[in-house]
């Protein structure tokens, strides 16, 4: 990893308004692993969905939903309270997505939400679901808690770009079944969740064994901008370090943080890349990074010495993709 070392250059006031995701090129679509199962989506048109909320703190939940789903009632996965909700917000859980033994189907805007079968021998089949979540041409499987099962194959004509799929291999799947299911599913990435028990902050010998040619590992905390494109296990190529070239904004750590933190951030290709800190009202404070950049992962300090505490957003940029990250500064 690259370590970017520059001087924190605080900027005058430049308002964007309440959006801090608009930009000249228009924003891109977002995936955020909170962590264990919780998965936050924001799309190109600023619609958010939470799904499985539980993991992470109030700030991963700071913004407000457009659309809310839990695959099953358990309180790992069912942490609705966390999540505060857009009037209309479309709020699905597994008893309303599995009726009489239909899955079923919801809208709202330009998502749509369809359930799919999910279960295994600690999670009956009629009290559990998954989702394939579609929006702006690209399609997210959430598997919820599940085994590998033989509805998965029904998956692989939906030309999914990200299967999200538990590993822990005591509730559900073990990593080498997992593996089994990408086969099944055919997805463009497959990205391992639930990988301990909760609290579950993440185990790396059961990621480990999650050797699937496409899998792509997300830390806590860390957002990726999406991409559509035709499925199908090995399109990815992953790096020496098992995770797949891409753009991705990383958690800051520590975080919170006084008042100093580093950023990391990774970028695909080389190119102009920005890397910028606004506050709640859409006012940029700092440019960290405004550069030529080769491929690679990158590590950038920030020192909110000068700034009042709360909370901030780091925004990474590269051609027309983009994606945040939420910074406390406590003080």
């Amino acid at each position: 990893m690259k370590t970017i070392r520059i001087a924190l250059l605080l900027i005058p006031a430049l308002i964007f308004g309440a959006a801090v995701s608009a930009k000249a090129d228009g924003p891109a679509d977002s995936l955020t692993f909170i962590g264990h199962a919780s998965v936050k989506i924001v799309t190109a048109g600023g619609q958010t969905i939470y799904i499985d909320p539980f993991a992470g703190t109030a700030a991963d939940y700071a913004d407000s939903a457009d659309v809310l789903l839990v695959t099953h009632l358990h309180g790992d996965h069912n942490a609705v309270n966390l999540v505060k909700k857009k009037a209309g917000c479309l709020t699905v859980s597994s008893t309303q997505a599995l009726q009489a033994g239909v899955y079923r189907s919801f809208t709202a805007g330009d998502i749509r939400v369809d359930a799919v079968p999910a279960y295994n021998s600690n999670h009956p089949k009629n009290a559990c679901v998954g989702y394939v979540v579609e929006f702006n041409g690209i399609r997210i499987y959430h598997a919820g808690d599940t085994g590998k099962i033989a509805e998965m194959a029904d998956l692989a004509a939906r030309d999914i770009a990200y299967a999200l799929l538990p590993i822990d291999g005591i509730y559900n799947m073990t990593p080498e079944a997992a593996v089994e299911a990408v086969g099944l599913i055919r997805p463009k990435y497959a990205i391992p969740i639930h990988s301990m028990p909760p609290p579950d902050t993440g185990n790396a010998a059961t990621i480990a064994r999650f050797t699937s040619p496409n899998r792509l590992v997300l830390r806590n905390g860390e957002t990726i901008a999406l991409e559509a494109g035709t499925s199908g296990v090995g399109d990815a190529a992953p790096d020496a370090s098992g995770r797949p070239a891409r753009f991705s904004l990383l958690r800051n750590y520590p975080n919170p943080f006084n008042p100093g933190t580093t950023v990391e951030f990774s970028v695909p290709m080389s190119g102009r890349a920005l890397l910028e800190v606004f506050d709640m009202t859409g006012r940029r404070v700092a440019a960290l990074v405004e550069a030529d950049l080769e491929e690679g992962e990158y590590s950038v300090p920030f020192d909110g010495e000068r700034l009042a505490g709360g909370i901030y957003v780091a925004r990474l940029r590269q051609g027309a993709v983009q994606a945040a990250a939420r910074m406390i500064l406590a003080k």
